[in-house]
């Protein structure tokens, strides 16, 4: 608890804020599986976990929550049982569904959670996807990723604060170069091989911002993404957005 004092002074409040905390993660693979394991270990309890894979052999590489033992299993099977084991009395409602649509999302996820991880890197559009229901609901949402050579956690987004991921990425967009917007249009699928360190250090970093925020209201990533180059070990973080929507500002 005394690392709580990092964020906040009021530790044993940061404390009961992650013991009550409800928290949803799409995506069980690389780095939502790890984000997770590191929110159990925090103290979180309480999980929403949506995935409609099954653990398989190739997964084993970064996704450490799994086993041999697991192979075959539905992946929200596995991970609530790992999660339990890291936490005693931890609860995880598993959720088998692929989500391509706002409509998926809202028949997976309750509307008050206290935060939602997208952590799926297929479909390629799914962060608006995730985006478009966070903001019908009001709910704060982390984005991670991992690519070749790069990987990226943030921004939180809230909209209660007035925070909008589709502000955030016209902004991000409108910074790009012609030659770097062509190379990201060409490049929306995920990356076609993944090393476990890349996934386990963006998701530990996502999850030191997640519990950071829950704790404070604040972190580094609150609006802003940041990117860690991983050939020159340099992270980098955004510009801060500001949301223009006349529903959200």
């Amino acid at each position: 608890m005394d690392y709580l004092g990092l964020f906040t002074p009021d530790t044993g409040t940061a404390q009961q804020r992650l013991l009550t905390a409800r928290i949803g993660v799409i995506g069980l693979g690389g780095i939502g599986c790890i984000v997770a394991q590191h929110l159990a270990a925090a103290g979180v309890g309480l999980f929403w976990l949506v995935d409609d894979d099954r653990v398989a052999v190739h997964n084993l590489n970064r996704q450490f929550t799994y086993t041999r033992s697991d192979l075959g299993r539905p992946k929200t099977e596995a991970l609530a049982g790992y999660l339990q084991a890291v936490r005693a009395g931890a609860v995880s409602v598993g959720v088998r569904r692929r989500v391509t649509t706002v409509g998926d999302l809202a028949a997976s996820l309750p509307h008050d959670l206290d935060l939602v991880v997208a952590a799926a890197d297929t479909p390629p559009g799914l962060p608006a996807v995730v985006a478009d229901w966070a903001a019908l609901t009001g709910t704060p949402t982390a984005f991670g990723a991992v690519g070749v050579g790069v990987g990226l956690w943030g921004p939180v987004v809230d909209p209660a604060r007035g925070g909008c991921w589709s502000c955030f990425e016209r902004a991000r967009r409108a910074r790009l170069t012609d030659r770097e917007r062509e190379i990201e249009d060409h490049s929306a699928e995920p990356a076609p091989f993944s090393f476990g360190p890349a996934n386990t250090v963006v998701a530990a970093m996502l999850a030191h911002d997640i519990v950071e925020y829950l704790c404070s209201g604040t972190c580094p990533t609150l609006g802003r993404r940041a990117a860690l180059d991983f050939t020159r070990q340099q992270i980098t973080h955004g510009e801060e957005s500001t949301c223009t929507c006349p529903t959200t500002s």
